[in-house]
């Protein structure tokens, strides 16, 4: 047994309690497709009936930056690959071919990006790491030859690190995140009856916690290709009870943080 089990009980009461008065509007919300799902989910848009009513109980929860966190000081301190590639990957580097520093969309590789030659990084890569706010997703791709001593040939080869710029002090919800986690695989519990676990996709929902602790600008960005279920996170994430502690940089002053959750099943 889980030792927040007690804790999330007693929250989790509070949060069904907080929320039953809109259960009506809810459930409304819940069949609503976002404009944003596209055609492409069309293909599930109802859940397999189940005379056993089976709930598909292997439903991965992540909530937290979209890649790997940094803070936004380590960004505009770095001069080099070395602050983001690991030293593993750095080892086997015999000559550097190019460094990409980009920008990322939520899925797309935007046309925000800058080109150097060397490990060190230059002006305009310097410029737009340093311009990146919170919340900005980065890609550092090093195309680089490493010496095979085995044969004693060299070799193409590449390193990518993926990161998400932080606040110094990140949003946190009023409860602790593991009773957050749980509270959503009860709620959603419905909505995951039937699922065929091999039509079922790893699907991803960004949504804004702003300076004044509210949550806007929900989007999902990757379908689970069950709209059922897209709708139902879309609506607890939107009609979530209670509230949270907003973000700060490191002069104390609060900030917005965009963070994912990741629902369905694990992958990328």
């Amino acid at each position: 047994m889980k030792k927040y089990l007690t804790p999330f009980c007693a929250a989790l009461a509070i949060l069904s309690l907080s929320s039953c008065g809109n259960t009506t509007k809810d459930k409304l919300k819940i069949n609503q497709l976002e404009p944003s799902m596209g055609e492409e989910m069309a293909v599930n848009t109802q859940v397999t009936n189940s005379p056993k009513k089976r709930v598909f109980t292997d439903f991965i929860y992540d909530i937290g930056p979209r890649f790997r966190p940094v803070k936004r000081e380590v960004v505009q301190k770095a001069r080099s690959i070395d602050a983001f590639i690991s030293k593993e990957e750095l080892d086997k580097i015999e000559h550097i071919k190019s460094v990409t520093v980009t920008i990322i969309d939520g899925y797309i590789i935007s046309d925000i990006i800058e080109t150097g030659t060397s490990a060190s990084f230059s002006e305009a890569q310097l410029k737009l790491l340093k311009g990146s706010d919170y919340s900005t997703n980065l890609m550092i791709h090093v195309e680089f030859q490493q010496m095979n001593a085995q044969i004693n040939t060299v070799k193409n080869n590449y390193a990518s690190s993926y990161l998400t710029i932080i606040p110094e002090k990140q949003a946190s919800y009023l409860f602790s995140e593991e009773t957050l986690k749980d509270y959503l695989r009860v709620q959603s519990e419905e909505s995951r009856v039937g699922l065929d676990p091999k039509k079922l996709r790893p699907a991803k929902l960004y949504f804004t916690v702003t300076k004044d602790g509210s949550v806007e600008n929900v989007r999902l960005d990757k379908s689970s290709f069950y709209p059922v279920v897209d709708g139902t996170m879309i609506t607890l994430i939107k009609n979530l009870p209670g509230s949270w502690t907003p973000a700060e940089n490191a002069n104390g002053e609060k900030v917005k943080q965009e963070l994912v959750l990741s629902f369905g099943l694990l992958g990328c």
